[in-house]
């Protein structure tokens, strides 16, 4: 049979399961109800033998028919009238304490002995009680009620009983009731399936429930299939979908369903959308490890909109490839430029070899040997700006000539994409504090010069560093470093410092010095994308 059902269609086997439950819940149900009946049918007809035992017990004329030994006139006719006049008692009997019947409803059996011996505990002045006992005419059920003398004493007894088939004949009347009740409830159940199943086709626009499910399954399997991002949230941010895509940006144990969107992807505009009904598109968002090109759509029309659908395209990967070739194309123009650049020393170096300045050549080869190939590509890879990495490799060369090593920190990192200013700003803040840290080495005399430049951006996040091994600034100049003139290198300079100054704090940006005489000084430069105007 369960094989049957499920080899149907799915709206056949809901329906005929609908039935079935019902038919179930009205067998159980009619069952419950007749069992109850019944045990309320025997309830009363045990409560009938009871008061009518004990009534009779009470009766004058069957106390003092008892006590003389003989009935007393017209006691016969009392105790018939009761029988007629209670139609579900079959049996009154009376007997004296010695178990001689004085009455009984067929009057052939006055005399007898009550031999069955259920009589004992009423005569032993057990309270009145009630017992199924067996008969000629069949199976009884009998109340026992003790019967008092003029002295309290117990002289007999009332015993009044129903045969079982007269119950059964009672209760047999009510089950072609119960019957009409339960064809009318399964003709209900199958109209109300009916209606359940017709309003449920209704509900789903006319396909029925295996051509939904079989479009579901299509539907997930394409979902997931996609190679785009997919999130469906509710009008309160809710998310109710998230395609496998996208369960692969975050770790296996997130939870996705019930969770606030904006937990999940905190740059989504989804709410924004269900305010205003408009789609967003083409939007950039990013999260740790992922950077993506989002667009957002309203599920419905406005004012009834009912979610939203975010679709993502992860940009990490082209924009990791977009960023190896830059890195190439910049290494390719830096290693061209370096290039002509030798081939611009080697000029220089055969004209002091050809003028018979020996020593002139020999010391612009060692300061030439400062700027390395190795370093030259190291910059190039960390500074993926072609015009500030073209200013420090510049800056390089110019300091290798002056005998100064100029080096870029190896972990520095620099987009075009992460900066938030003007490159002209950068190339002005960055020119000159290289150039002051330049000029500073080439005039102290010190030891050691040498000069590292960090540059790190992120996201228009910005820090520039300067060290030097120079002099250091003195303290009385320490407070007023950046003010226009202000210098230690002479008059007419402190230009430099207070362009950088000013381009820094018109930006958002703060500038911090540290010097220390004899050892060098250092200047950072810091932007806050936050802050960045």
């Amino acid at each position: 049979m369960l094989k049957k059902i499920k080899n149907m269609p799915l709206e056949r086997q809901l329906h005929i399961s609908f039935l079935l439950i019902s038919a179930l819940v009205l067998m159980l149900t009619l069952a419950a109800s007749i069992a109850y009946s019944f045990g309320r049918e025997e309830e009363n007809i045990d409560q009938t033998l009871s008061s009518v035992a004990a009534y009779i017990s009470e009766m004058d004329d069957v106390v003092q028919m008892i006590e003389l030994g003989y009935p007393t006139p017209g006691v016969y006719d009392q105790l018939n009238s009761i029988h007629e006049t209670f139609s579900e008692l079959n049996v009154i009997a009376i007997y004296n304490d010695e178990n001689l019947r004085f009455y009984h409803t067929d009057r052939r059996e006055t005399g007898e002995s009550l031999i069955e011996g259920e009589e004992e505990d009423i005569l032993a002045g057990a309270e009145p009680y009630i017992t199924t006992g067996r008969s000629t005419h069949g199976t009884q059920r009998r109340a026992f009620h003790a019967i008092c003398g003029s002295g309290g004493e117990i002289i007999g007894f009332v015993m009044t009983s129903a045969f079982t088939d007269y119950i059964s004949a009672q209760f047999r009347q009510l089950i072609p009731a119960f019957c009409i009740i339960a064809v009318i409830m399964l003709t209900v159940s199958v109209v109300f399936s009916s209606g359940i199943m017709f309003m449920l086709r209704s509900s789903l626009r006319g396909h029925d429930p295996a051509e939904l499910l079989e479009l579901y399954l299509q539907q997930d399997s394409i979902l997931n299939a996609m190679n785009e991002g997919i999130v469906a949230s509710d009008k309160n941010g809710s998310v109710i979908f998230v395609n496998k895509t996208v369960q692969g940006y975050f770790d296996a144990e997130t939870e996705f369903s019930g969770n606030n969107i904006k937990d999940i992807l905190p740059f989504t505009a989804a709410a924004q959308v269900v305010r205003t009904g408009e789609a967003v598109t083409n939007q950039m968002g990013s999260m740790p490890g992922h950077s993506f090109l989002y667009t957002e759509i309203p599920i419905g029309k406005a004012p009834n909109i009912e979610g939203v659908l975010t679709i993502l395209n992860d940009r990490s990967e082209i924009e990791a490839l977009s960023d190896e070739l830059s890195g190439a194309r910049y290494m390719l123009d830096t290693l061209r430029s370096f290039n002509h650049e030798f081939l611009n020393k080697l000029h220089v170096i055969l004209g002091y070899l050809q003028t018979g300045q020996t020593e002139q050549a020999i010391t612009f080869i060692t300061n030439s040997n400062l700027v390395s190939s190795q370093s030259i590509r190291q910059t190039a890879d960390c500074l993926r700006d072609s015009r500030i990495c073209a200013l420090v490799i510049g800056k390089m060369m110019h300091a290798a000539e002056l005998g100064i090593k100029l080096t870029v920190t190896p972990d520095s990192r620099l987009k075009s994409s992460d900066l938030k200013l003007s490159e002209d700003n950068y190339v002005t803040i960055i020119g000159n504090l290289l150039e002051n840290a330049i000029e500073e080495l080439s005039e102290g005399g010190t030891e050691i010069r040498e000069i590292t430049l960090g540059l790190y951006a992120n996201e228009g996040d910005l820090l520039i560093t300067c060290e030097d091994t120079g002099r250091g600034i003195r303290a009385d100049l320490m407070d007023h470093i950046f003010e226009m003139g202000v210098s230690s290198k002479g008059e007419n300079r402190g230009t430099g410092l207070s362009l950088v100054y000013n381009i820094v704090k018109e930006n958002g940006g703060e500038i911090q010095v540290e010097s220390e005489a004899g050892e060098g000084t250092c200047f950072t430069v810091t932007f806050a994308s936050g802050n960045v105007r």
